[in-house]
């Protein structure tokens, strides 16, 4: 599946669904010398390990390297430059070296470009390279990506022998909490950043929410085989609102527009079974545990940790299956969980990925013991307890106004049915800029995705190309408002489009035209 979401991103790309934006000549460059290009790029603190000549995606020059003593990083130099840099971000808890820009075609676009695995080596679900690391953590943190964005650019101009135009960082998830982490703490290393799903909250919006999840779905953490709920449960609850809201936009598509405005009760719209459990009812513990999920994480007092889950994903294989129920009884490996990250490193036996995110969260970045376990933690005093890696991990400053001040950009997006990160809390991250400062609706941009999983895929529309959006918005000068999505069918190729719109204006059906089709739609 990952492959061939890869393939049909560059199959937008060349068959020109996006705009080709290479519009600069080639950069003529002398004949390929790996020494003597060691060389002329030459960093203090980089050591080169290899400079080879590379045909994927377009022909290219890959510098491999370290930078100080662990932080790896891998810059494609194309033949073709078009004067700009996007660095790619990358998933999990990285471990290797990720590049998500390479996804939305960015060396065939001619973008320099780089990747980092952060500084450690590892199976981006398995954190225990962490433990009792504070300088490992730091890297991951925040200062990996800082300091590879500042020799990459530094190598790019002595190889190209010019100055960088503009330059951008694209990622979503983990990579979406390291743009959000750029925008905050290095204002000066981008022009424009993008990010997708973002994972900016590590300590609430993960470590506690997803733990707070497990301890309602595997109330015993000794017991990790068969989940509360089951795949026909799932099935249940999906039919059941569907039912109710799925015609509110006027279309009949299994895709909730605006999750935000429906009041799905699970005690007062669910069947809770009388007697035996049945395929049509839930049972009293059942409704419990999706009362706590879409609810939200809190203290034992009833205080709200973060934000809980919209509705959406139930029954995809790519949504709560995978994230939250799962089971060892049900499920095989979990590492596969975004496009484009892929290990060579075998991932923790878990049973879902929120149970391997959550609980390693809390072994090996909080409490820095391996033996930790959910079976006796209340949070009652969580705020405490991860008041130190929340301050390296945590991007949630709604001060961007370093960033702004210097003419940068930040577009930010969520699939409303993703289930890794709640979309309630990319909202609740953007409405906390806005009010920190009004005038930042002026340069930051959040667009929802009805229908969208994590990061990608779902039963919506999913594909747009982000690096042409903030590069129309930075180089172009060309603010971005109403944008076009496209569907994607089971054989990975475009089906129909969309309308998405600026938060919190919401696409509209006109009630007449093609409901795949953009011009169908205007933003309220």
């Amino acid at each position: 599946m990952k492959t061939k979401i890869i393939t049909i991103l560059i199959i937008f790309v060349s068959i020109g669904l996006i705009a080709d934006t290479m519009k600069n000549e080639s950069i003529e460059l002398n004949s390929f010398d790996p020494e003597k290009l060691k060389d002329q790029i030459n960093m203090s603190e980089v050591t080169i390990s290899s400079i080879t000549q590379e045909s994927e995606y377009a022909p290219h020059v890959k510098v491999a390297g370290v930078i100080g003593k662990n932080i790896k990083f891998e810059l494609l130099l194309p033949d073709n430059w078009n004067g700009k840099f996007v660095m790619g971000g990358g998933g999990g808890f990285a471990g290797s070296v990720i590049n998500f820009a390479l996804t939305y075609g960015a060396v065939e676009r001619g973008y320099a470009t780089v990747g980092t695995d952060t500084g450690h080596e590892g199976n981006p679900l398995d954190g225990s390279w962490a433990l009792n690391d504070m300088e490992a953590i730091t890297n991951f943190g925040h200062l990996a990506v800082h300091r590879t964005a500042v020799n990459a650019k530094a190598m790019i101009e002595k190889y190209y022998q010019k100055e960088i135009d503009f330059s951008y960082f694209l990622g979503c998830s983990r990579g979406g909490g390291q743009a959000l982490m750029e925008a905050q703490r290095y204002p000066e290393d981008f022009d424009g950043i993008v990010a997708g799903a973002p994972a900016y909250n590590w300590t609430h919006g993960m470590a506690a929410t997803m733990v707070h999840n497990m301890k309602y779905m595997y109330p015993n953490p000794d017991d990790l085989n068969e989940p509360m709920i089951s795949k026909s449960d799932l099935e249940l609850i999906e039919r059941t609102y569907l039912e109710l809201y799925d015609e509110l936009d006027g279309i009949k598509d299994g895709i909730i527009n605006d999750p935000s405005v429906v009041n799905f009760d699970v005690d007062v719209e669910l069947i809770m079974c009388e007697g035996e459990k049945t395929a049509n009812c839930l049972t009293e513990e059942q409704i419990e545990v999706l009362r706590a999920i879409y609810t939200g994480a809190t203290d034992p007092c009833g205080n709200p940790l973060f934000y809980g889950l919209p509705i959406g994903g139930e029954t995809d294989e790519g949504g709560w299956f995978k994230w939250l129920t799962g089971g060892f009884n049900n499920i095989g490996s979990v590492s596969d969980f975004q496009a484009g990250v892929t290990s060579e490193f075998e991932p923790p036996h878990v049973p879902n990925i929120q149970y391997g995110f959550g609980t390693e969260v809390m072994k090996n970045l909080i409490f820095h013991d391996s033996s930790w376990t959910y079976k006796d933690y209340n949070f009652e005093n969580f705020d405490d307890d991860s008041r130190l890696a929340a301050h390296t991990l945590n991007a949630t400053s709604p001060d961007l106004s370093e960033f702004r001040s210097r003419g940068g950009k930040l577009l930010m997006y969520t699939g409303w049915s993703d289930v890794a990160i709640s979309a309630y809390g990319t909202i609740g991250y953007y409405e906390d800029v806005v009010a920190h400062d009004p005038s930042a609706v002026d340069d930051v941009k959040l667009y929802m995705m009805p229908g969208v999983l994590h990061c990608l895929g779902g039963n919506g529309p999913w594909f747009i190309n982000w690096i042409d959006e903030i590069d129309k918005w930075v180089a172009g000068n060309n603010s971005p408002e109403e944008l076009t999505v496209y569907f994607v069918d089971e054989n990975m190729e475009p089906d129909g489009s969309r309308l998405l719109c600026p938060y919190p204006s919401v696409p509209q059906y006109d009630g007449q035209g093609n409901p795949r089709d953009v011009k169908s739609f205007v933003c309220d």
